[in-house]
C-alpha cells in the first residue's frame, strides 16, 4: 500500500509540474514575458506547497495508525498553506509580479493536483482485495 501511495504522490507532483509549465508557456506566448514569468512563479508556489504535503504523507511509516496518518496529512496541509501564503506575499509585494498570472499558474497546478489524483480515485491506487476465507 505504501509503495502505491509513493508512486501516486510522485505522479501527482509530475502532473502538477507539467500543468504549471504548460500554463507558463501559454501565458508567455499569449500575454508576454511578464505574464509568463508570473504564471511560472504561481505554478512554482503551488508545486512547492504540494511537495510539503507529499513530504508529510511520505513520512508515515508502514505501521502507522489511521490517526497518525491523518495527523501527518494535516501537518503537511498546514505547511502547504504557509508556503503558499508566503510565496504569494513575496511574489506580489517584493517581486511585483502580475497577480492574474500568478493566480493562473497556481490554479493550473491545482487542476494538475486533481488530475494526478484521478488514477487513484478511479481504482488504480486501491489496495488489492483480501483473499476469501475458506
Amino acid at each position: 500500500m505504501f509503495e502505491s501511495m509513493r508512486k501516486s504522490a510522485m505522479r501527482l507532483v509530475l502532473v502538477q509540474a507539467a500543468a504549471g509549465a504548460i500554463a507558463g508557456a501559454v501565458a508567455w506566448l499569449a500575454f508576454g514575458r511578464a505574464a509568463g514569468m508570473a504564471a511560472l512563479a504561481g505554478a512554482f508556489i503551488g508545486l512547492l506547497g504540494s511537495l510539503f504535503t507529499v513530504a508529510g504523507l511520505l513520512r508515515v511509516c508502514s505501521g502507522a495508525t489511521p490517526g497518525q496518518m491523518l495527523a501527518m496529512l494535516l501537518v503537511g496541509e498546514a505547511a502547504k498553506l504557509v508556503v503558499c501564503a508566503v510565496g504569494f506575499a513575496v511574489c506580489i509585494i517584493v517581486l511585483d509580479l502580475v497577480f492574474l498570472g500568478l493566480l493562473a499558474g497556481f490554479v493550473a497546478t491545482m487542476l494538475g493536483y486533481w488530475a494526478g489524483l484521478l488514477p487513484a480515485v478511479l481504482g488504480e491506487g486501491s489496495p488489492p482485495a483480501a483473499p476469501a476465507a475458506n
